[in-house]
Order: structure tokens, then sequence, then C-alpha cells
């Protein structure tokens, strides 16, 4: 019986897309409505997000099962992604400023300056990848065409997609290394301007290390959803074949 590629990338994103989305909703219990009694908002945004992350992989599953488009797939991985980026971007950092109690001059830089980022980020990473995927040679490397239809192999595929970023990326890696260095810094500072200095240092200290780490799979979401979501739709357009996983 061929393997099911779609019910293997479900299972295997479900641990993530429940673990991390419940932790944040537990420590948002604990923190902004237990022990700061500031608002009950970011545990029950917490818990629709798990619920959300968990069941829609599975939704996804029954109405796409044993046909193992590599669209699906992709759709399938980028929630288990999201569910991740949800933990260290929204719970970790704009939470922090948000919910805690800071005052407006930190406040209101801290989350537009996240936001600043974040869609610099995107940006940054979607115009990387457009690069790879239309001026090098991976999309003849990565699909085999057949007769019914073309197929991708995700590991061997993505391990491609990385060599041939490195070599042709248009972007230099100093400007990656200003982005991931901008957050911490600019939280340190916002945090010594704060007259408000009995805030949870554990939130502060997952601010810090939060914004970082979320750039890093905002990134990731935005490889995976051109690569794996949106190409496979517009090769199957344009040859009139289904894009699947290859066993």
């Amino acid at each position: 019986m061929p393997k099911d590629s779609i019910w293997a990338m479900t299972k295997k994103v479900a641990p993530m897309s429940l673990l991390l989305p419940l932790l944040s909703a537990g420590v948002s219990y604990a923190a902004y409505a237990d022990d700061l009694s500031v608002s009950g908002w970011p545990w029950k945004i917490g818990l629709l997000v798990t619920f959300a992350c968990f069941v829609a992989p599975l939704v996804i599953y029954m109405m796409y099962r044993r046909t193992n488009l590599l669209w699906v797939c992709g759709l399938v991985q980028s929630i288990g992604v999201f569910a991740v980026y949800f933990f260290f971007g929204v719970f970790a950092y704009f939470y922090y400023f948000m919910f805690a109690p800071l005052p407006p001059k930190v406040r209101w830089p801290g989350i537009l300056g996240g936001i600043a980022l974040t869609v610099y980020w995107v940006v940054l990473s979607r115009q990387s990848v457009l690069h790879t995927i239309m001026s090098t040679s991976f999309v003849e490397q990565a699909f085999d065409e057949n007769t019914s239809d073309l197929r991708y192999r995700i590991q061997p595929g993505m391990m491609l997609f990385e060599r041939l970023s490195k070599e042709r990326s248009p972007f230099p890696k100093i400007y990656c290394w200003i982005a991931l260095g901008i957050a911490p810094f600019y939280l340190i500072l916002s945090r010594l301007l704060s007259s408000n200095f009995g805030t949870n240092g554990m939130l502060f200290a997952l601010a810090v290390l939060g914004m970082p780490v979320s750039l890093w799979f905002v990134g990731l979401l935005v490889r995976i959803y051109l690569v794996m979501v949106s190409l496979p739709r517009q090769l199957g357009k344009q040859h009139r074949k289904p894009v699947l996983v290859a066993e």
C-alpha cells in the first residue's frame, strides 16, 4: 500500500501544534491572569490557537487523505511552524508589550517595532525565496516530471533549496544578522528606560529571546508556503498534472 504522506506529515506536526500553544496558554494564565492580574485574554487566545492548530491538520487530512498532494503536505507543515511562531513571536514577545504593566513610551514602540521588524523579515524572506525559485535550477532539479504527475522529495528538496539559496542569495548575510540582532538590544534598552522594574523577569527573558527566534520561524514559514504550497499549485496549473510527494 502506498505511503500516505499527508498522514505522516499530520503526525509529525501534531506534537508542536498542540504542546507549544498549550504551554503558552498555561503560562499566560499563571502570569497575566493570576500573578499580574492584568487580562484573561492571553490564555484564552492561547487555547483558541491550540485548538485551531491541532484540529486544522486533522480536518485537512480527512479532506485530502491518500492524495499525497504536495501543497496539502506543505499546508499542514505550515500550521505546525505557525504554532511554534505563535509561542515565540506572539506569546513571548507581543504579549509582553500588549499586556504587561509597561508605560506607553515603552509599550507602543515595542509593539510597532515588533510589527515592523516582522513585516520586514517576511518581505525579505519572500524576495530571497522567490529569487531562488526563479533564478536558479531549483525547480528543474527538485521536481521530477512523469507521464501523469510531478514528484517532489521533501527532505532532499529542502536541502537542495538551502544549497542553492546560500550560493545565489541576493541579500548579504550582514542583513540577516542585523535583523536578528535589533530586537534583543532594543528590548534591553526599553527595559532600562522603563520605570516599572517589578514586571515578571521571566516574561522579559522570553521577550528578549522570542523576537529573534520568531523571525527565524517566520522565514521558515515563508519558505515552506512558497516552495511547498504556492509553487506546486502553480506547476500543477502549468503542466496540468498533480504535484505529489515522492515516496
